[in-house]
């Protein structure tokens, strides 16, 4: 059996590395979603 065309390594080429976000960001992120979804859920009780 023999292979037509090739692979093209997306990642070998385009990839960019980003570091990661402050802790203090991550951790300021996830309060306020934790804070919508409280409102969300409350919203349902009533």
């Amino acid at each position: 059996m023999t292979k037509i065309g090739y692979e093209i390594p997306i990642n070998r080429h385009f990839y960019v590395y980003k570091p990661p976000s402050p802790l203090d960001e991550i951790e300021a992120g996830i309060a306020q979603l934790e804070g919508e979804i409280a409102g969300l859920l409350k919203g349902l009780e009533e």
